[in-house]
């Protein structure tokens, strides 16, 4: 594994466990929250289907 693996892993499992994207920038030293939030973390499909379906109900007509 390498090291870039895990900080991907640590940003992900930080964000899965309701660390704020702010915090896992400062944990993993990032300059920028940019940097953080489009390469190292990405969303469970558990929270794409919530958040599609909160969509879903703001957008009944």
């Amino acid at each position: 594994m390498r090291y870039h693996d895990l900080r991907h892993s640590c940003a992900s499992l930080l964000l899965a466990n309701g660390v704020s994207m702010k915090e896992i920038q400062e944990w993993l030293g990032h300059s920028n929250y940019s940097t953080t939030a489009n390469i190292y973390s990405h969303l469970k499909y558990s929270s794409k289907v919530s958040s599609a379906s909160t969509m879903s109900n703001v957008l009944v007509f």
